[in-house]
């Protein structure tokens, strides 16, 4: 390789050495956010991350041994894949920031680590990186501690009808046999009626002090075993009724009687809590309720369905946003979700969440 080689090289290693420096601290800004918020074991992060940039500070600078200085760098960048990876999967703000920014540290790293070639360090660099392979394969993130209901789900009731002039309804309690399907710490099966409107409402809230649950219980699946047939879903976006700036996006879901029931159909609402998170999805909500970080301070599962029993005629405009079961129903959410907010739910004040 000639002199005019090897100088851009160099420079293209100078760089990159830089960049990630920058990352680095930038993953110690974000372990600090969360070692500002109580968690003791983020320091540990900010540790590293600031020694991990100083050492490549150092690796920059062209000190002696700099090319060993830089594979030393690598454990700042394994411990931030590692650390900032597994809660990264609840799709939240903060966990994503560190998530990328773990693998912004760990592509700047391989580039930066290519051009030390054969020399022993590589090898020291390959190591390190499947270290961390083996971690991902074998390792489970901690469960997150369980958080019980602020109040039971049956004293809904209460305030939903104190909420809803007109309705009357009664929590009815399912049969044992569906309660052990359920597996819920606390739920209410609460049918409302009025005089004045020509609905049946139910409303039918779950909650898992422990985060750690299967969720069997979704209207897509139990409603069908009823003889209902799915006819569509979809997932609207509606304003939080408490917390501004905020959107719900719940699943809605339209079923119709099927072979041999009376000609009805059912608008449904239904939406998962996750520590705090909305997820519309069970598949998501499974991940981010299983899904743990060290320092978590707990974690919880709700799922609450909001369903209006209509007519058969009714179901062919009932997705319509301006239809009057359509309007009903997202009265009654409103209703349900701010009461749940603001009696029932525990608040985890973190950016974590479940």
């Amino acid at each position: 390789m000639t002199q005019t080689q090897v100088r851009p090289t160099r420079e293209v290693s100078r760089a990159a050495a830089v960049t990630l420096a920058v990352v680095l601290m930038a993953c110690a800004a974000l372990a600090a956010a969360s070692a500002l918020d109580g968690r003791r074991q983020a320091w540990l992060g900010v540790g590293i991350g600031v020694a991990g940039a100083a050492v490549l500070a150092l690796a920059v600078a062209r000190v002696a041994y700099h090319r060993w200085l830089v594979v030393a760098a690598a454990g700042a960048v394994v411990y931030f894949v590692l650390s900032t990876a597994p809660p990264a999967v609840t799709r939240e703000a903060m966990p994503l920031a560190r998530m990328g920014a773990a693998l912004a540290a760990l592509g700047v790293y391989l580039w930066l680590a290519m051009p030390l070639g054969p020399m022993p360090t590589y090898g020291v660099c390959c190591t390190a990186l499947a270290v961390a392979a083996a971690f991902f394969l074998l390792w489970e993130p901690p469960p997150p501690k369980p958080v019980p209901i602020a109040r039971p789900l049956v004293d809904l009731e209460d305030g939903l009808l104190a909420r809803l002039p007109g309705w009357k309804g009664k929590h009815q309690r399912l049969p044992e046999s569906v309660e052990g399907a359920l597996g819920a710490d606390e739920y209410v099966n609460l049918t409302l009626t009025s005089a004045s409107s020509p609905y049946d409402v139910l409303v039918f809230a779950t909650y898992n002090a422990n985060a750690m649950t299967n969720i069997p219980h979704v209207p897509w699946v139990c409603m069908t075993q009823s003889g209902y047939r799915l006819v569509t879903l979809r997932q609207d976006e509606i304003p939080h009724p408490t917390k501004v700036g905020m959107e719900l996006k719940p699943n809605v879901i339209l079923f119709e009687a099927g072979e041999g029931m009376p000609p009805s159909g059912a608008l449904m609402f239904q939406y998962f809590n996750v520590g705090g998170t909305y997820e519309a999805s069970r598949q998501l909500a499974r991940i981010m309720a299983t899904s743990g970080a060290i320092g978590r301070r707990g974690s919880y599962l709700a799922q609450t369905q909001v369903a209006i029993y209509l007519p058969q005629d009714e179901v062919e405009k009932a997705m319509d946003r301006e239809s009057p079961p359509y309007r009903l129903a997202r009265q009654v959410l409103d209703t349900v979700v701010a009461l749940l907010e603001q009696d029932y739910y525990p608040d985890l004040h973190g950016s974590e969440g479940g």
